[in-house]
């Protein structure tokens, strides 16, 4: 149980971007106190060289000047001056012992008995003012310059050792930057775990409709306007339009059950009638007919749907050539002539202008009839349906008006759907693809097609196809 649980939290997104938060927290902060550790050594470490560099300065110009009485005098003035640091000051000339010419009394004994002064001759400056250990607190700075005789004037003062001085820092450095981390870490883990809440919703809900095969849970969406609020409002489309395509496949199925139901026990009433009568073989051969037909409905119903497959897939062949749009309308509506006149439909055709496009024939001559088919079926009788050519150098346009029964605003997005049907169109025949292939063979010849209808005052229907392959 424990295990599991630790396993959990190990691999909770808010822990792992808590930790990272925390590690690039403590990192920065470290960094940030080094530099500070470092600009503050350095800083001080310059502020206490230019005492000692100014101090050179002015006694090698008095040196130069005036020599050493005077400086020997500038020197004791100086030190005996009120609130004047102790500085040691000696020249190191080129033979003989060192002049003393002023050292602390406190430091007298320490550096008679450390043997230091005559040693500060013997240094090897590499640097403006070395720092040199006097004890465990306390260190010594020696800075020495290059007298005009030759002599070499050294100055000396006593400061703080560098470790004692910042050690209190760095020891509330690393309590504080604990604590920092510490915060910083749980501090994180709230915030992480909040932002990360429609995440963790994202995945309940998929969890549970993967368990339970329910369709219906959706996240709800943060109030924040931000990248996850955005990503719920996407799951939530995804959840929608797979329930959608759900249910459209439901229907399909449907569809495609009743509509090849009839045809099929119809095929197989027919041949069992023949069975049943054989001694007739007059029967058996219209029986035969029969069969043969129904069987085409069948094929027919198969084939449009393999059709519409290929074609949106992008795998349907076509034979383009250069084509009459105009004389394709006129065939197809020579070929429902009959079904117009049945209804007591008339159909106008507008097509003076020439309009030749690079298209398949056969597959252009299915749209306008699938289009023309349509109108007929939706218009009632006395009705009336207008088809127009035109378009533009580039672009050849078919437009199918009709008088129909029209087609309800929230359903225009679906008419176009493989095996959809519109609720008022259900008494009619048809399985629900002749839209299907229509859009589908269109788009396949790189063209659109478009509808513009009201429920009760018909529906306007264009087809745009480019004159070149």
């Amino acid at each position: 149980m424990f295990s599991g649980l630790f396993d959990h939290w190990r691999n909770a997104l808010a822990i792992r971007l808590s930790l990272w938060f925390a590690l690039v927290f403590s990192a920065s902060g470290a960094a940030l106190f080094a530099s500070l550790y470092w600009f503050l050594t350095v800083r001080l470490e310059e502020r206490e060289q230019r005492v000692i560099l100014a101090k050179l300065d002015a006694y090698a110009a008095s040196y130069a000047q005036s020599g050493p009485n005077v400086l020997a005098r500038l020197v004791q003035r100086d030190a005996t001056s009120p609130g004047a640091e102790p500085l040691l000051v000696q020249i190191r000339r080129r033979s003989g012992p060192a002049v003393l010419l002023y050292a602390p009394e406190q430091w007298l004994g320490s550096v008679t008995e450390s043997k230091l002064l005559p040693g500060f001759g013997e240094l090897q400056f590499k640097v403006p003012v070395l720092r040199i250990p006097r004890d465990a607190e306390r260190d010594f700075q020696v800075g020495q310059r290059e007298l005009v005789d030759g002599s070499v004037l050294q100055v000396a003062r006593s400061t703080d050792n560098r470790e004692v001085l910042f050690q209190p820092l760095r020891r509330v450095f690393v309590w504080v930057g604990s604590l920092m981390g510490f915060v910083g870490f749980a501090g994180g883990v709230v915030f992480a775990w909040r932002t990360t809440r429609p995440v963790r919703q994202v995945t309940q809900t998929a969890r549970e409709i993967i368990r339970t095969g329910r369709m219906e849970a959706r996240v709800s969406v943060p109030r924040r306007r931000d990248e996850l609020a955005e990503l719920v409002e996407h799951f939530n489309t995804v959840l929608d339009r797979n329930q959608a395509l759900l249910r459209a496949m439901r229907e399909a199925l449907d569809n495609v059950a009743h509509d090849l139901r009839t045809p099929l026990t119809r095929l197989r009433g027919t041949a069992e009638s023949a069975l049943q009568d054989s001694a007739n073989p007059a029967a058996a051969q219209g029986a035969l007919a029969d069969c043969v037909e129904e069987s085409e409905k069948v094929l027919s119903i198969l084939n449009t749907l393999l059709d519409v497959t290929e074609a949106e897939a992008g795998m349907m062949q076509l034979r383009r050539v250069p084509t009459e749009l105009g004389q394709l309308v006129r065939d197809v509506v020579e070929l429902y002539s009959q079904v117009a006149e049945e209804k007591n439909i008339r159909v106008h055709v507008t097509a003076d202008a020439p309009c030749p496009a690079a298209v398949d024939a056969t597959r252009v001559r299915q749209v306008f009839a699938n289009l023309l088919d349509n109108a007929l079926k939706y218009t009632p009788a006395g009705g009336r349906v207008e088809i127009t050519t035109g378009g533009d150098a580039d672009m050849a346009s078919v437009r199918f008006r009709d008088s129909g029964i029209g087609i309800a605003t929230e359903e225009l997005p679906k008419i176009w759907n493989r095996l959809y049907r519109v609720e008022r169109s259900r008494t009619e025949r048809g399985l629900g693809l002749g839209l299907s292939l229509v859009k589908a063979v269109t788009e396949a010849h790189g063209g659109t097609v478009e509808v513009v209808s009201r429920e009760g005052a018909g529906s306007d229907f264009t087809v745009v196809l480019p004159r070149r392959a």
